[in-house]
């Protein structure tokens, strides 16, 4: 091969990187925190248990199938078309069903720092103008949703590293704000395992690195260094900023929207010009955020409208700026509806409201990752002939016991999404009861919706024959 066909492309570093920009997501650092001093316990049982398994059956998958639509593609392959449309439809609408729980963190940091006694009322307007504002960036041109997710992911890993500093500063100073001791560091029912979901939905996204197969520089070798590389750098920076949270505020004082503020007040002072520093930072990778998780989803959900799997509506692009924008509308007025009901249900409480809309989002999108570790099973028996140039190793035992791994830690991500406090034998239907509901309802109206696209576009067919 021409050494020079390999200029420019990915090499593990990049790939690392682009792995590490798409998996972060700011928003949920204090969530994660939330968990106390056992989430060092659960972060250890999660990279054994789910980051390596996951980072193998990516690895495997992305050097198989490189550069063919990743995910999309892979449960394609193994379940069919149908399959395949439900993950791209619950990927798709879970961008409009996240937007809402980061733009309230948006609001909430903005109100804490600028606004201090900004009413819920108006922070839900807020919500509403940063919802449009994102779909006007993502249906204006690509560059401009490509410039923020690069500067958002910047932001992110600087506001990390910030609190992290910051956190263990004040323990060598004042010493830790909660206790760290063998006992507390051991998981109990009561030690927020409810939150333990937080940690693998903070993880999930490195099989996108997988569509990029043709742009990387050596895959066989590169992508599972580089996939597990980014894994520990990702694991390392959640536990970095969670425990700079934990040194500096009781866990009991812990605010889910506004605990990067209140982390760092104490020791800097509240309305220092590094606290105003950071807020900002903070506000603009959660853009960032909401541009990757919105842009990328909506053209996927556009090409499976032209393939007739999709309402035909939802694959119109604008002319000028060659963006899906129906998708993108679509995703605008979700977010509009799931901020109005659930700013209703959360009766005056931004954390409430926001954990309410995050885990209902998270739910959803979660749910199409038992598709993607079920692929994987189903491509290893069916599809033998096609060349693994990377296998998991230890043959199809150990594969089987990986997917099923990893399969196990998304089913009770998506239980504890739902049902928080399940480990101590109780359910809060006045919190549970609307997040289910919800799930059910985007379930049943995407298999309506999918059905019906697809009766469509046979009949159109059939006619124009």
């Amino acid at each position: 091969m021409d050494s020079h066909s390999n200029n420019g492309k990915m090499g593990i570093s990049q790939i690392a990187l682009f792995c590490m920009c798409a998996v972060i997501v700011l928003e949920t650092l204090t969530a994660s925190a939330a968990i106390g001093p056992s989430g060092l316990f659960w972060w250890g049982v999660t990279l054994i248990f789910f980051i390596v398994p996951y980072s193998l059956i990516t690895s495997e998958l992305g050097t198989t199938y490189p550069a063919e639509g990743g995910i999309y593609d892979w449960i394609r392959r193994a379940f069919g078309a149908r399959m395949s449309t439900r993950a791209v439809y619950l990927y798709w609408l879970a961008g409009g069903l996240w937007m809402p729980a980061g733009y309230i963190l948006f609001a909430g940091m903005f109100a804490r720092v600028f606004m201090p006694e900004l009413s819920l009322m108006w922070q839900v307007v807020i919500v509403l103008i940063m919802s449009w504002l994102t779909i006007a960036f993502i249906n204006f041109k690509t560059s401009v949703g490509i410039w923020l997710t690069v500067s958002g992911a910047i932001f992110k890993i600087t506001v990390i590293l910030i609190l992290g500093v910051a956190g263990f500063y004040h323990l060598f100073t004042h010493g830790p704000a909660n206790e760290f001791s063998l006992q507390t560091m051991l998981p109990s029912a009561s030690s927020g395992i409810g939150f333990l979901a937080v940690i693998v939905y903070n993880l999930v996204g490195l099989e996108l690195v997988a569509c990029m197969g043709k742009e990387l520089r050596n895959p066989v070798r590169d992508m599972p260094r580089a996939i597990l590389l980014a894994s520990l750098a990702i694991s390392f920076l959640y536990v970095f900023g969670s425990m700079g949270i934990l040194m500096a505020i009781p866990l009991e004082n812990l605010n889910l929207v506004s605990g990067i503020v209140d982390a760092l007040g104490p020791l800097l002072g509240e309305g220092s010009p590094l606290i105003i520093l950071v807020c900002i930072f903070f506000m603009l990778s959660i853009v960032g955020n909401q541009v990757t998780w919105a842009m990328a989803p909506s053209r996927a959900a556009a090409e499976a409208a032209k393939e007739g799997e999709l309402p035909a509506f939802i694959g119109r692009w604008h002319p000028k700026n060659n963006t899906p924008y129906w998708a993108n509308r679509i995703l605008g007025i979700v977010s509009t509806v799931i901020t109005l009901v659930y700013a209703w249900f959360a009766q005056g409480d931004n954390a409430n409201m926001f954990w309410s809309v995050f885990s209902f989002s998270s739910a959803c999108i979660i749910i199409s990752y038992l598709l993607f570790f079920a692929s994987f099973i189903k491509l290893r028996i069916s599809d033998k002939s096609t060349p693994r140039p990377f296998k998991v190793p230890g043959g199809l035992p150990v594969a089987i016991g990986c997917s099923l791994l990893c399969m196990a830690f998304i089913f009770m991500c998506a239980m504890l999404f739902i049902f928080p406090d399940l480990p101590k034998g109780i359910i809060e239907w006045n919190h549970s009861g609307p997040i289910l509901a919800g799930v059910i309802i985007v379930l049943a109206v995407g298999d309506i919706i999918i059905r019906r696209a697809e009766k469509n576009f046979t009949e159109l067919n059939h006619f124009t024959k």
